[in-house]
């Protein structure tokens, strides 16, 4: 009986010093999952989402951490940091750099504008594309064009594309001569097949021009005669090869509209010859002129076109 005594006092006395007291609502309660996993519950005011209340003296709680029902602790995930935002990709269009247009991965076309209007003088510049696109025709002659800032920037294709040729140009483009709506650009460059240095051959060569020196069959004396007459003539001059054809309107008052032609004899493309816009020059003195009508082996001074004038500039279409 007095060992009975003697544990029923160590029982009350463990009780009390760990505050397990059947009357106390905040005692923790234990029980047992259907797998025989353990599970902590809580009750009362002020219980946490992922922690069991262990013991409370007065007003002081203390927090067990919570377990899965396999007892392993539950660490809840640390706070994800905000991914940053992705770079912002240029568009091509925006590198006015050629350099810049390369390290962007774009493609960089040779491109020009409009310098001047009146003449039709064109200006190099430079243009940066995502894509390129293709006629398929490297004797296609148009041009395309697309608004760049304040700027029409105009990529030629075709044979008459100046230094750059063929036919690639930059994707999404529009080609001129196939609308209402196209920039003045377009009337001074080659269209849908259509080049405005054919127009103009039309025009002059309806001015009905004398024409001394077509049935000439006796060598180059009559060109250089007419030249030194200084009156309003029609001259045609062909390269033996026929590359090169130059038409040479005289107006009579020591100027000259000037129009070439250039072709390759290897392919088609003389058979259907694409002429360059007119320019004014002015002629070079009589004196030279006459010196190659008597030479009996005229130099390549006399039958190089290029070298009959001093300075030119291109010029509209109009009779002498």
């Amino acid at each position: 009986m007095g060992a009975l005594s003697a544990g029923v006092v160590y029982l009350f006395s463990w009780l009390v010093t760990t505050g397990c007291s059947p009357g106390r609502s905040d005692a923790p309660v234990r029980g047992t999952d259907g797998d025989g996993g353990s599970t902590v519950a809580t009750s009362g005011e002020g219980s946490t989402t992922g922690l069991a209340s262990g013991s409370s003296t007065g007003d002081a709680v203390t927090s067990l951490p919570a377990t899965t029902t396999s007892g392993a602790l539950l660490v809840p995930p640390p706070d994800l940091a905000p991914e940053p935002a992705p770079t912002a990709v240029q568009p091509c269009e925006s590198h006015a750099v050629e350099a810049d247009c390369d390290a962007a991965g774009c493609i960089w076309f040779a491109t020009e504008r409009l310098a001047e209007r009146s003449t039709c003088a064109l200006a190099p510049t430079g243009a940066c594309a995502s894509a390129s696109a293709s006629t398929g025709d490297d004797d296609y002659d148009s041009a395309f064009y697309k608004r760049l800032g304040d700027e029409v920037h105009v990529r030629r294709v075709g044979r008459k594309a100046g230094e750059v040729r063929g036919p690639e140009h930059p994707a999404g483009w529009t080609e001129c001569g196939l609308g209402p709506d196209d920039p003045p650009e377009c009337a001074c460059v080659c269209a849908a097949g259509r080049c405005p240095g054919d127009l103009a051959l039309v025009l002059l060569d309806a001015c009905g021009t004398p024409r001394p020196c077509d049935d000439e069959v006796e060598g180059d004396a009559c060109l250089y005669q007419t030249l030194a007459a200084a009156a309003a003539a029609s001259l045609r001059v062909v390269s033996p090869d026929r590359s090169l054809d130059d038409r040479v309107f005289l107006r009579g008052d020591g100027t000259a509209t000037w129009m070439r032609s250039t072709c390759d004899p290897r392919d088609q493309s003389c058979r259907d010859r694409k002429w360059e816009l007119p320019r004014l020059c002015s002629l070079r003195d009589r004196a030279a002129f006459l010196a190659c009508a008597g030479a009996d082996a005229p130099g390549p001074e006399c039958r190089d076109v290029t070298t009959w004038f001093t300075d030119c500039k291109l010029t509209p279409a109009t009779c002498p």
